[in-house]
């Protein structure tokens, strides 16, 4: 993605300010020279949220990360990584890497941390920069399969379909989880300044079309006290191919069989005709600004920057919760065990859970057809996915640090990376 040097940043993030009216388009650019560096969010909270978020990734237990046509690692509770950066001869090395200029296309969930983490590792190493354009999880998975990019980036990993489509040069497909964070249910509701509560069934009434008003029966039920307008609601959905549409349309096929025997989940399903679409987190977040009684899913880091209210959602548990730090963590930590076709952490036990929680994944080949800009690939991925790299990014923006033993696979399975010849491994210390 393209900043220009004097990028405007967002008063409170810290971030460039996205035009969240305009879709970004999917062609990739030459990479320009690093822009000035974004600012990360500051708030009276944040080493709090940082410390609790972190305790919770610690906690956190295994994964294991997929590839097609090899096998990969297993996660272990037992297994730990270095966090410092300087005692770290990986963390050392990838910031090392040769010249060279990468490009990676997808998920526009994780557009604001790789914005800032792949500025921070170019301001470090000046050598190696990073063009990402976030065209969503579908048009990034295409992009990866027709070899115009150098990674991918999804919300929901690749499918076998997926993967079979993918050239055989590659010598299989390597699917490393890179972000964590939450997806919220944030709306435009004038003169309601509380925070709404929602149930499972309701979200889905409301998303289904059953659910027409703001003061519905349904929703005046969960938030007694609150005044709610006869206006009709106008939801607002992603209408392109996206991970965010995946987790979120995840979420509703678990907690509701109406919506299972309907839409359905998956990267793009089909919404009620009155629903209003737009491209990407940025251009759902837009449509939810401009448009007054509406209603939407956007990651988290997209609602804090647009100053949004979202709703407190109910878990398995019984308890509203709203998206955090500490509630995503919560999520995560009650499923360890993730790989790239047993992904999903929705709507997990525990009554801190932020139920509409999930990873992200970078998409890379396994057999690079260029060893030296394979070697700054896994560098740069390796340095993103890392305490002391590009995790130190994360709370800032509102992203999940993410936990130890996960970092720990993310390496590992980066060191399955190959050069042309299909054996010696790219990932050095």
């Amino acid at each position: 993605m393209e900043i220009p040097e004097k990028a405007k940043t967002h008063a409170t993030s810290g971030l460039p300010v996205m035009n969240i009216h305009t879709e970004v388009t999917p062609t990739v650019q030459q990479t320009p020279s690093p822009p000035a560096a974004p600012k990360s969010r500051k708030r009276a909270t944040r080493a709090t949220r940082a410390t609790r978020v972190l305790a919770l990734a610690t906690a956190s237990a295994g994964m294991l990360l997929a590839a097609c046509g090899s096998s990969s690692p297993t996660a272990s509770t037992s297994t730990s990584t270095t966090t410092a950066s300087g005692s770290d001869p990986y963390l050392a090395a990838d910031l090392k890497a040769g010249a060279a200029q990468l490009t990676g296309a997808g998920s526009t969930f994780v557009q604001p941390v790789f914005t800032k983490a792949f500025y921070t590792y170019s301001s470090k190493n000046s050598g190696v920069t990073v063009n990402y354009q976030a065209v969503g999880s579908g048009a990034g998975i295409t992009a990866f399969e027709g070899g115009t990019v150098n990674f991918g980036a999804s919300d929901v990993p690749m499918a076998a379909a997926d993967v079979a489509k993918a050239p055989a040069a590659y010598g299989g497909v390597l699917q490393v989880p890179d972000t964590l964070g939450g997806v919220t249910l944030s709306y435009n509701l004038p003169g309601v300044k509380t925070g709404l509560k929602l149930d499972a069934p309701t979200i889905a009434g409301i998303f289904a079309g059953t659910i027409s008003k703001w003061n519905d029966p349904a929703i005046t039920a969960l938030n007694p006290g609150v005044s709610l307008p006869s206006q009709p609601i106008t939801t607002v959905h992603r209408s392109d191919s996206s991970g965010t549409t995946y987790i979120f349309t995840d979420y509703l096929n678990t907690v509701s069989t109406t919506w299972a025997a309907g839409p359905g989940k998956g990267k793009s399903v089909t919404w009620p005709a009155s629903s209003v679409g737009s491209a990407g987190n940025s251009g759902v977040a837009g449509s939810i600004k401009s448009t007054p009684y509406s209603i939407g899913y956007v990651e988290l880091a997209y609602a804090l920057q647009n100053s949004f209210t979202y709703a407190a959602v109910k878990n398995v548990a019984g308890s509203y919760v709203t998206p955090s730090l500490a509630s995503v963590g919560a999520d995560a930590a009650q499923k360890p065990n993730v790989s790239s076709t047993d992904f999903s952490i929705v709507n997990q036990a525990g009554s801190g859970s932020y139920p509409i929680s999930g990873y992200s994944w970078a998409l890379i080949a396994k057999k690079q057809s260029s060893a030296a800009t394979g070697k700054s690939l896994v560098a740069v991925l390796d340095w993103l996915t890392h305490t002391g790299g590009g995790q130190d990014q994360s709370a800032s923006l509102d992203y999940v640090p993410l936990p130890t033993n996960i970092q720990t696979l993310a390496r590992q399975t980066l060191l399955m990376v190959t050069g042309p010849d299909g054996t010696t491994p790219l990932l050095t210390k």
